[in-house]
């Protein structure tokens, strides 16, 4: 039987939620090596895992899990080492373990993160008002990668480039970046319904809207039409206050203080149009952008360019530093790697579709043409949970008392 009893579930739930954070690199995560990290998460699962008699249906997802994480592990590593095999072998055996796992099981998990999520995000509010009313906070500077730096502040973290120049900086919380803690927080809302009745959802709001990221905003305005629309009940209702609200917001970011604010500077602005070009389009550096051009015309489309676009790892070498979008996926990665990726999640979502779950995979493709994160546990697992509590009604959410077997 597959972790039915409380004492045998915790461990797997924490662990579990630590590998979807250190996939993520949240700041508390900063000093856990990845691969050490979940090769302890797949030692506490795989005794469970060898118990699970394997279902039929399950074994062509299986395969594919294996198959896209060989693939994206020959792509997209720089060295090869006895340390990255350990962590592409953990991270299958993960996987195999949230695939096989029963709905009951998945349940606990996502009210085991929602309840995380909010609470260090909510912690991370609480440390950025007391910043933004100018109450002095502990803090170190911190060169985090070779294209990140931050001042960190313990109770959240801010990029430390602009920090200081700003009236009103970014809120990353405990992200890297506040285009991370938008976009994942507004997947969260998705798989929780937009129910501001539970007034802990109101944590994930205000995370994004601190955030000042225009892909969350966007994310947000796409994730709530989808909702109202495939709810069915007074779409046209919704559909015209999110309008209203839309405008209103850019009336009053292009005209408050003749347009010097931080919601022009930071959202409107990049919404120009510059030569042809949406100026809010950055993406990609313009030395990727010319590979890329380059690539499309006379490289491997099939296999794609591979793990060489990382050079040595070192920013002088590396063709997408400073790059996220769906371009830098597919240049790696090529036409297979596309084709494989999409068979996978086609196959995750399939066995629980509905009209709800159609909106989350529309929402979290965009998600990833901005920043092509499929093969974070984070937003994978986020994506095999959201299918799931999204395809059953939220009586049985609230519960977790789901009649399934062992493995579904």
């Amino acid at each position: 039987m597959l972790i039915t009893k409380f004492n045998k579930e915790q461990p797997a739930i924490y662990f579990l939620i630590l590998a979807m954070c250190v996939s993520m690199e949240l700041y508390f995560t900063w000093r856990f090596p990845q691969s050490l990290v979940n090769f302890a998460c797949a030692l506490v699962l795989l005794p469970c895992l060898l118990k699970v008699k394997v279902p039929q249906q399950s074994l062509w997802v299986i395969f594919l899990l294996i198959i896209n994480f060989i693939y994206n592990y020959t792509h997209n590593t720089v060295s090869f080492s006895f340390l990255s095999f350990l962590n592409l072998s953990s991270v299958i055996i993960i996987s195999i373990f949230i695939v096989l796992s029963n709905i009951a099981f998945k349940i606990k998990l996502w009210h085991g993160f929602d309840w995380f999520m909010k609470c260090i995000c909510c912690i991370s509010l609480i440390g950025w008002f007391l910043y933004l009313a100018g109450i002095p906070l502990p803090h170190y500077y911190s060169d985090t990668t070779d294209f990140y730096t931050h001042e960190v502040y313990y109770l959240f973290i801010a990029g430390a480039d602009n920090i200081l120049e700003e009236l009103l900086p970014r809120f990353c919380g405990m992200f890297l970046e506040p285009g991370h803690v938008g976009s994942t927080c507004c997947l969260l809302l998705f798989i929780n319904r937009f129910n501001f009745k539970d007034k802990s959802n109101y944590i994930y709001l205000l995370s994004i809207i601190f955030s000042l990221s225009l892909a969350a905003y966007g994310l947000l305005f796409i994730g709530l039409c989808l909702h109202y629309l495939l709810k069915g009940v007074h779409v046209l209702k919704y559909i015209l206050f999110l309008g209203v609200l839309a405008c209103a917001f850019y009336i009053f970011g292009l005209t408050y203080n003749n347009g010097d604010n931080i919601f022009n500077e930071k959202i409107l602005s990049r919404l120009m149009f510059v030569d042809g070009e949406l100026s809010g389009n950055n993406r990609t550096s313009m030395l990727f952008d010319a590979y890329y051009e380059d690539w499309l015309k006379h490289g491997d489309l099939i296999n794609g360019y591979g793990r060489k676009a990382y050079g040595d790892g070192t920013e002088s070498t590396n063709i997408l530093h400073g790059c996220a979008s769906y371009k830098r996926f597919f240049f790696i990665n090529g036409i297979i790697g596309f084709i494989l990726v999409s068979i996978l999640y086609w196959s995750l979502f399939y066995k629980y579709r509905s009209n709800q779950t159609w909106g989350f995979l529309v929402l979290y493709v965009i998600c990833n043409m901005i920043r092509d994160y499929p093969f974070r546990l984070m937003w994978l697992y986020l994506f095999i949970l959201g299918s799931v509590i999204l395809s059953l009604p939220p009586s049985a959410i609230t519960s977790a008392k789901v009649n399934s077997p062992d493995t579904d």
